[in-house]
C-alpha cells in the first residue's frame, strides 16, 4: 500500500482519511569540507557552542559568517556543519545565493521550491507563489532538527524568506557584508579575519610539503604576506607551485611583488587576489588562458563538461585539468565545475582586457562562444521537452533535428530540466541582452514541459516576458503569438482571467493574419478557457466550436487538437445547463484519450463527464465515470486531478442527500487544494462552511 491505511474490525461512525504531505525526507545537500581546512580553532570554538545550545531551542538560531571575498568564510562553516551533522539528524540544505558572482543574484524563490521538494513535497504540491512557498517552508520545517546553509547572501532580504519554522534548526549565512538587519531574526555574527601569519604558513605548508617550505621559511612568509593571508590566494599560489615542483617560491613571491606593485590602486585585500590571480593566469598555456577566457561568458559560473566542451569548440579537457591543478576552477565530485565568484569575475576583466574591441559583441571570440553555449543549451532543452510532451506542435528549429541526447524518459528529463532551469533562466536574459533574439524565444518555448508540469510560474513569467520581448525585437509575428499564448497559459493558471484573455486576443491577431492554423487553435482554447472562467459561458461555447473547426485543419496531429476542443466544448455546454450534449462530446474525447494512453487528459475528460451524467440523472453512470477517472489520475500521480474527483463525487453526494458522505469528499479535495495552493479551494471550503464543518 501506499498512503494511508485503516485497518479494524468493527468500525463506528465514520472514517476519514485526509490527504497529507508525506514522509518526510532527509535531505543531505552540503558539499564535502574542503581538504586543505587550516587553523580557525577560536572560531569553530564559537561556532560549536552555538550550535550545542541550538538542540532544545524553541526558535531556529541564525549564525552570520562576514567577511571579504577569498577569508574562507564558506570553508570555516562547512567544517563547522560537517562536524555538528549528527546533532541535526533531519538534514541539511544549501543554496549558493549568487550574491557575488559575475551575473544576477538568485532569488529565494528559486531556492524554496526546491527545499520543499527535498523535504518530501511532491513537485505537483508546490505553491505558485513565493510567499506561499515560503508559508508552506516554514510549516515543514518548524519542529524539525534541521542545517540550513545559506551561503553568498547579499542582504538580509535575499535570506528572510528561507528561513525555517519554529524549532531546534541552524541556520548559517556567509556574506561579504555584515547584514546587521538580520540581528531581528536573532542572528549572532561572526566576522572573519584574514589567517594570521601561523596559520597562513601552515596552510602552504599542509599544500606544498614541509620539506619544501622549510627549504624556504622566509620565502613562505613572504608569500603569505604578499596573499594577505587570504586562504583563496595562498591556495591559488600553493596549487601552481604544487604544479611546478622545479620552482623555487622566492621565484612566485618575485612575481607577485611585481604584480603589487603594478596593482597599487586596488584595496589591500581587492589588490592580494588580483595580484595572484593575474599572476597565475599570465603563466598559462595560451589554450588553457583562452579557455579561462571563454568561460567567462557562462552566466552563473557553474558548468558541465558537455557546456565547456560547446563552448570551447574543440576538446577541453587537458585545459580544464589545468585550470583546476592551479585552482581558478573547482572540480565537484558529481563531475561539474565552478569558478569561485572571485575568479569568475576575474575570468571577465581579462577577457575584456584581451578583446577590447568588442563593444557591440557581435563579433569577437566571447561572442562565438556564448552562441555555441546557447546552441548546446538549446538543443539540450529541445530534447528534454520532446521527451516530456512528445506529440506538442512547435516553431523552433531545433524541434527538427535528431535529439542531441537520448532521455530515458519523463522522469529523467524533467530531473535534467529542474538542475538546468537556472541557468537556462539565465542564458536567456543574456542571450536577449546580446541580441540572439531567435534563440532567446526558441529557448523559451523549450521551457513548457517543465514550468507546466512542475507549476515553476515564476520562473515561465520571467522567461516568457523576456521572449516576447526578443519575438518582438525579431519581428517575427508567429514567435510573437507563441510568446503570448504560453503567458496566457501562465495567467489562466494563476488565476489572472482578464490579462489571459488579453494575451489570447493579441496571439489570436496574429495567428489569423499568418494563416497559421496550429496557432489559432492554440489561442482560441485559451481565449475559450479564460472567457468561462469568467462566467460568460454563450462566448466561450462559440470560441470552442471555432477552435474545434480550426483544429481540423491543422498540420501537427489534428487528431489530438480535435479531442482537446471537443472536451472544452463539452465543458463549456455543462455550464450551459446541457448536459446531454455535453456528455455527447465528453464521451467521444474520453474515447481518443483513451486510445493514446494520455492519462492526465482522460481524467480530466472523465471527471466532466460525471458532471455531466449527475446533471442528467445518471448517478450509476456517473459514479462509474469517477472510478475510472481515479484510476486514470492515479496512474499518472496528477493530485489536482483527484481533487477534482472527490468534489465531483461530493457532488453526487449531495444529489442523493448524503450529507456524511458529502462532506467526507469536500475535506478530502479542500485538504489536496490547500496543499497545491489552489484558488478553489475556497469554494469547497465555503459548502464545507454550509453543512456545518470548519
Amino acid at each position: 500500500m501506499s498512503g494511508s491505511v485503516v485497518q479494524a474490525g468493527i468500525v463506528h461512525g465514520g472514517v476519514h482519511v485526509h490527504a497529507g504531505a508525506g514522509r518526510p525526507s532527509v535531505p543531505a545537500q552540503l558539499p564535502a569540507s574542503r581538504p586543505y581546512f587550516t587553523d580557525r580553532v577560536r572560531e569553530l570554538g564559537v561556532l560549536v557552542r552555538l550550535s550545542d545550545s541550538v538542540r532544545d531551542a524553541a526558535a531556529p538560531r541564525v549564525m552570520v559568517i562576514s567577511g571579504v571575498g577569498g577569508v574562507g568564510k564558506t570553508s570555516v562553516a562547512l567544517a563547522w556543519l560537517h562536524r555538528v551533522a549528527d546533532a541535526f539528524p533531519d538534514g541539511q540544505l544549501y543554496a549558493d545565493l549568487r550574491g557575488f558572482s559575475a551575473g544576477s543574484p538568485a532569488a529565494p524563490g528559486e531556492f524554496l521550491g526546491r527545499f520543499l521538494r527535498a523535504l518530501g513535497t511532491p513537485p505537483e504540491a508546490v505553491p505558485a507563489g513565493t510567499d506561499e512557498q515560503a508559508a508552506q517552508y516554514r510549516t515543514l520545517t518548524a519542529g524539525r532538527k534541521l542545517i540550513i546553509m545559506l551561503d553568498d547572501a547579499a542582504s538580509a532580504a535575499q535570506v528572510r524568506p528561507l528561513l525555517p519554522g519554529r524549532g531546534p534548526s541552524m541556520v548559517v549565512v556567509t556574506s561579504r557584508r555584515r547584514l546587521p538587519a538580520l540581528a531581528v531574526d536573532g542572528a549572532a555574527f561572526l566576522p572573519l579575519d584574514p589567517l594570521d601569519e601561523d596559520g597562513a604558513v601552515q596552510l602552504l605548508d599542509r599544500m606544498l610539503g614541509s620539506g619544501r617550505t622549510e627549504a624556504e621559511p622566509q620565502a613562505v612568509r613572504s608569500l603569505a604576506t604578499l596573499c594577505g593571508r587570504l586562504p583563496l590566494a595562498l591556495c591559488t599560489s600553493a596549487a601552481r607551485l604544487a604544479t611546478r615542483g622545479h620552482w623555487r617560491i622566492e621565484r612566485l613571491v618575485g612575481e607577485l611583488a611585481d604584480e603589487r606593485n603594478r596593482l597599487a590602486g586596488f584595496g589591500e585585500e581587492d589588490l592580494s587576489v588580483q595580484a595572484v590571480f593575474d599572476v597565475t593566469y599570465r603563466d598559462l598555456p595560451p589554450s588553457a588562458a583562452r579557455l579561462y577566457r571563454l568561460l567567462s561568458v557562462h552566466p552563473n559560473g557553474r558548468f558541465a563538461l558537455p557546456a565547456v566542451t560547446a563552448l570551447e569548440g574543440g576538446d577541453p579537457v587537458r585545459d580544464l585539468d589545468v585550470l583546476v591543478d592551479v585552482n581558478l576552477v573547482d572540480a565537484s565530485p558529481d563531475g561539474t565545475f565552478s569558478f569561485h565568484d572571485l575568479a569568475h569575475v576575474h575570468a571577465r576583466t581579462v577577457a575584456e582586457r584581451n578583446e577590447p574591441a568588442e563593444g557591440n559583441e557581435q563579433d569577437g571570440e566571447r561572442a562565438r562562444a556564448f552562441h555555441r553555449l546557447m546552441e548546446h543549451y538549446l538543443r539540450m532543452a529541445v530534447a528534454a521537452d520532446r521527451t516530456i510532451i512528445p506529440d506538442r506542435w512547435h516553431l523552433g528549429r531545433e524541434y527538427d533535428r535528431p535529439p542531441i541526447v537520448p532521455f530515458s524518459g519523463t522522469v529523467e528529463a524533467i530531473g535534467w530540466m529542474e538542475g538546468a532551469l537556472p541557468t537556462l533562466r539565465d542564458m536567456i536574459g543574456e542571450a536577449h541582452r546580446r541580441g540572439l533574439h531567435r534563440e532567446t524565444w526558441e529557448m523559451c518555448e523549450a521551457l513548457w514541459g517543465v514550468v507546466v508540469v512542475r507549476k515553476h510560474y515564476a520562473a515561465w513569467v520571467e522567461t516568457h516576458e523576456t521572449g516576447l520581448a526578443s519575438a518582438t525585437a525579431l519581428g517575427d509575428p508567429l514567435a510573437v503569438a507563441r510568446m503570448l499564448e504560453s503567458l496566457a497559459s501562465a495567467r489562466l493558471n494563476l488565476g489572472e482571467f482578464a490579462e489571459a484573455e488579453r494575451l489570447s486576443r493579441e496571439a489570436l491577431v496574429l495567428e489569423r493574419a499568418a494563416r497559421h492554423a496550429d496557432g489559432e487553435a492554440s489561442a482560441l482554447e485559451r481565449l475559450g478557457v479564460a472567457q468561462l472562467a469568467q462566467g460568460r459561458v454563450a462566448p466561450a461555447i462559440e470560441t470552442f466550436t471555432e477552435a474545434l473547426d480550426v483544429s481540423g485543419g491543422a498540420t501537427v496531429d489534428p487528431g489530438r487538437g480535435v479531442a482537446m476542443m471537443t472536451r472544452r466544448l463539452g465543458e463549456a455546454l455543462l455550464r450551459a445547463g446541457r448536459p446531454a450534449e455535453a456528455a455527447g462530446r465528453l464521451r467521444a474525447a474520453r474515447d481518443f484519450f483513451a486510445g493514446r494512453g494520455d492519462d492526465y487528459n482522460l481524467a480530466r475528460t472523465l471527471t466532466a463527464l460525471a458532471d455531466a451524467l449527475i446533471a442528467d440523472g445518471e448517478d450509476a453512470a456517473a459514479s462509474a465515470a469517477l472510478d475510472d477517472a481515479r484510476d486514470a489520475a492515479a496512474r499518472v500521480d496528477a493530485r489536482h486531478s483527484l481533487a477534482t474527483v472527490h468534489a465531483a463525487r461530493a457532488r453526487l453526494a449531495e444529489r442523493r442527500n448524503d450529507p456524511a458522505a458529502e462532506r467526507d469528499h469536500l475535506e478530502r479535495a479542500a485538504a489536496i487544494y490547500d496543499e497545491l495552493g489552489s484558488h478553489q479551494a475556497r469554494a469547497i471550503r465555503d459548502r464545507l462552511l454550509e453543512l456545518g464543518g470548519t
